[in-house]
């Protein structure tokens, strides 16, 4: 970035890559289709946010500043945009799916088959609120394709707004470990996860996970209930990923983390638009 006080063009505000960035994960346009819309539409440009409408950041600006916006930037974008909507004890759910990182590849094929595929791939971790209409992503993380579910949980808890009372919270068998049990409980929330077969209760074992087998076995249909918000999630992938795309454009670690989490921001505000009008 060019510093203050030298000749030539001004430095271009950070919060025009930003806006440019989000424009670009809504439309699912490559830098060039971006930059020529914004440039053809200045009235669009002002609209969203730009600082100066007529003078639009290039693309090759915008692909070389994209480091410089940290992932934590987007991941706090993420948490402001959930937490809007989100009043008294919030029922969560939570996943992780994968988005292609080529042309000619599916997040099935690599889950279920050779974990050398997953490296096409990068994979994203999210809490979701399920009570709404348009499900809002409360915290997201971007990792690599081969990256387990259990091990984000505890980080994704932490991302959570501070404010936020969190209800019960539903997961499949992959987070069932006590270190994902234990995060919950002392995040304020009620595990529902979903048993194996050989689940047992330790004596020696935490009082946490000793509650919730206990739960399931004393109130099987209401804890069945609970665990059902847990496909929420599966749908919201599917219609995350017919909205916004199930693969990515970018090549570069960060550039990858940035596309998604920016596309994650625009599902948020997507839904905020659609609670405002019709919810």
């Amino acid at each position: 970035m060019k510093a203050q006080g030298t000749p030539g063009r001004k430095p271009t505000d950070p919060r025009d890559v930003v806006h440019f960035l989000l424009l670009r994960a809504l439309e699912r346009w490559s830098y060039d289709k971006a930059y020529n819309t914004l440039c053809a539409l200045p009235s669009l440009a002002e609209i969203l946010g730009f600082s100066k409408p007529l003078a639009i950041p290039a693309p090759s600006t915008v692909g070389g500043l994209v480091d410089r916006i940290s992932v934590s930037y987007w991941e706090e974008l993420v948490r402001r945009t959930g937490i809007v909507f989100t009043q008294g004890p919030c029922n969560t759910a939570g996943d992780a799916t994968g988005l292609g990182t080529q042309d000619f590849a599916r997040w099935m094929d690599a889950r279920c088959g050779e974990s050398g595929k997953r490296r096409k791939f990068v994979k994203l971790h999210v809490l979701i609120a399920t009570r709404k209409e348009w499900p809002i992503f409360l915290a997201a993380k971007v990792t690599p394709g081969s990256r387990g579910d259990a091990p984000e949980l505890p980080e994704l808890l932490d991302r959570l707004d501070p404010e936020l009372e969190l209800g019960n919270v539903a997961l499949d068998p992959g987070y069932l470990t006590r270190n994902c049990v234990e995060a919950i409980t002392a995040r304020g929330g009620r595990p529902v996860i979903e048993m194996k077969s050989n689940t047992t209760i330790d004596p020696n074992g935490p009082p946490e996970w000793k509650r919730m087998i206990r739960r399931q076995r004393r109130h099987p249909r209401g804890y069945a209930n609970r665990l059902r918000r847990g496909d929420a999630v599966e749908a919201t992938f599917g219609s995350f990923k017919r909205r916004l795309g199930a693969r990515i454009r970018s090549h570069r670690r960060h550039h990858q983390r940035a596309e998604v989490l920016a596309r994650v921001v625009v599902w948020n505000l997507l839904g905020k638009i659609y609670h405002e009008r019709f919810a």
